[in-house]
């Protein structure tokens, strides 16, 4: 019998349980039962135990340190407790660890026994992502990022349309048609690149120049970053820049503070064809390396304040095409809620929508604080405790759905992690939450009482957090089939199981958390959400992209 996804969220519901109470007989059986009969199981069940030793580790080391101040009382009555609660823990995940012992000592993995690593993949951005996991569950992240995209503004280029500010950049080729970005190295050098451009970063001190309008500041620790250009290499000697290529090959140089070394292309930087510009000189060189002087131009290449002011002049009319965008909502009839997080004085406690008819959706806020969202002069919600969410209720039966939301996510810190999920897991409910391993899930428990995940691939990554993403998900009745996107684009697309049936309803309902009756596990959402729309039809992928152009910062 296959491993589905009903039984991988039985059994993270009972592992979950374990960790907090005891488990009954029937649990523990049903435990047992699972992971001996699949080896995925197993594997889930392996790494919990070690994260579950790694965090009581971690308490007990806490407390030991705090005992130093603790008066004798204290220390005793809370070393008691702890000494419960750490062996009512063990227990319960020991019970079943006898029938499970057999199976591991038996089937031994290829690196004597512990978890064997887990290869991610390569991200969104290029980037080769592993983790080795040792006995003791750490994991190591491999990086092969050399710098970060931090400003933007105008671009205009077929490949531009995934790029996003705060990505990690890898060694590659990029090429734009218009506007400007700067990326901030690792080694330290700044560079603001004017399109149409075409680079190819090698490294975190090289990068190719063949097509753009380049100013490098270059501070003392980034001595010796090179540009190589079509008729030379340009090495900086802490210094700040121009460099201008055009299309035929022809170049400009222009140096505006310390000094750099210009070395013949292809000359392995021979001392003989070294040539030094110091603050104030400039020269133009043809394709076959032939130099003359030229007057310096500052004004003509991007200082990183000129481009600051640019992007904020771009947020400005983003933030007032998303109002317009805002107000085009009050008159979708789709629209069963709206949630645009604007922050009200008056009520700054509630989260106010739109509903169906011209009616009001009131949220209550717990927990949350308000906080700047994908621009300035924008408002957003941030949830950090396991405590804090929003208490909404949305009405209504529906065929199809479709959730639209704008997060920020700073951590994946649960198993499961809230978007918008109704209350307890009733029929024809839906749960609407990212996995701790990054993936965009939609739970449906069915009228046959089944429950079923539609789930992406991982799209979350260490090097994703912090940014602005756009999740979106279509359950389209009509079409038998579930739909993710992110950023506008399709992530995954799955057929509705055959038990799909009957109406779906939200009711009842929390935002970036969990609530009502059976709601056991805390699965509270780490970071920021500052838009929330839910239509009562299915969109397309057009639609969706629309969504998220207008609202992209």
């Amino acid at each position: 019998m296959a491993f589905d996804d009903a039984d991988r969220q039985e059994l993270e519901t009972i592992l979950c349980s374990a960790t907090t109470s005891t488990l009954d007989e029937h649990a523990s059986k049903r435990l047992s039962d699972l992971v001996t009969q699949h080896e995925e199981a197993g594997r889930i069940y392996a790494q919990h135990c070690q994260m579950h030793a790694i965090l009581r580790e971690s308490t007990l080391l806490a407390t030991f340190h705090a005992d130093h101040e603790a008066p004798l009382v204290a220390r005793q009555q809370r070393n008691v407790w702890l000494w419960w609660a750490g062996l009512a823990a063990a227990v319960c995940l020991l019970v079943a660890a006898g029938a499970i012992a057999s199976r591991f000592m038996n089937n031994e993995s290829d690196n004597g026994g512990t978890v064997p690593g887990i290869a991610v993949g390569r991200n969104n951005d290029g980037l080769i992502l592993t983790q080795d996991h040792d006995v003791a569950g750490q994991a190591n992240v491999n990086d092969t990022g050399v710098a970060v995209l931090t400003r933007v503004a105008g671009l205009k280029g077929q490949a531009t349309a995934n790029w996003q500010v705060g990505q990690t950049i890898p060694p590659g080729l990029m090429v734009w048609d218009k506007g400007v970005l700067q990326l901030e190295f690792y080694g330290g050098a700044t560079v603001v690149v004017e399109g149409p451009a075409e680079i190819e970063i090698l490294d975190e001190s090289r990068v190719v120049c063949r097509l753009g309008r380049l100013r490098a500041n270059v501070p003392e620790p980034a001595r010796g970053f090179a540009v190589l250009a079509p008729a030379f290499e340009l090495v900086d000697l802490g210094t700040e820049f121009g460099l201008s290529v055009m299309d035929d090959g022809k170049a400009e140089v222009h140096v505006f503070d310390g000094k750099v070394e210009l070395y013949d292309a292809e000359s392995n930087r021979s001392l003989a064809s070294r040539r030094e510009l110091n603050a104030g000189d400039a020269i133009k060189l043809d394709r076959d390396g032939t130099a003359k002087d030229t007057a310096v131009q500052e004004t003509e290449f991007v200082t990183s304040s000129r481009l600051s002011m640019l992007t904020d002049a771009r947020r400005v009319q983003q933030l007032r095409n998303w109002h317009d965008f805002r107000d085009s909502l009050q008159n979708d009839q789709r629209v069963v809620a709206f949630f645009p997080f604007e922050k009200r004085l008056a009520k700054d406690r509630s989260l106010i929508g739109d509903g169906t008819n011209d009616t009001k959706i009131e949220g209550a806020i717990v927990g949350c604080e308000w906080t700047q969202g994908r621009w300035p002069g924008k408002t957003s919600l941030q949830f950090k405790r396991p405590g804090d969410r929003v208490r909404v209720t949305v009405p209504g039966q529906f065929d199809s759905l479709t959730y639209s939301t704008w997060v920020r996510v700073d951590g994946l810190d649960r198993l499961r992690n809230s978007l918008l999920l109704t209350d307890g897991f009733r029929k024809n409910g839906i749960h609407w939450q990212l996995r701790q391993d990054g993936s965009l899930n939609l739970g449906m428990r069915y009228a046959n009482n089944r429950a079923h995940n539609y789930l992406t691939k991982p799209i979350f990554d260490l090097f994703r957090l912090g940014q602005w993403v756009h999740l979106a998900t279509v359950y389209d009745t009509e079409e038998a089939r579930v739909s993710h996107y992110v950023n506008g684009q399709l992530a995954h697309r799955q057929g509705l199981k055959r038990y799909a049936v009957g109406k779906l309803k939200i009711g009842k309902a929390t935002i970036g958390n969990w609530s009502g009756r059976g709601a056991s596990d805390v699965r509270n959402f780490n970071g920021c959400m500052d838009e929330l729309i839910v239509f009562g039809e299915a969109l397309n992928d057009e639609e969706i992209r629309g969504i998220y152009e207008l609202g992209r910062p």
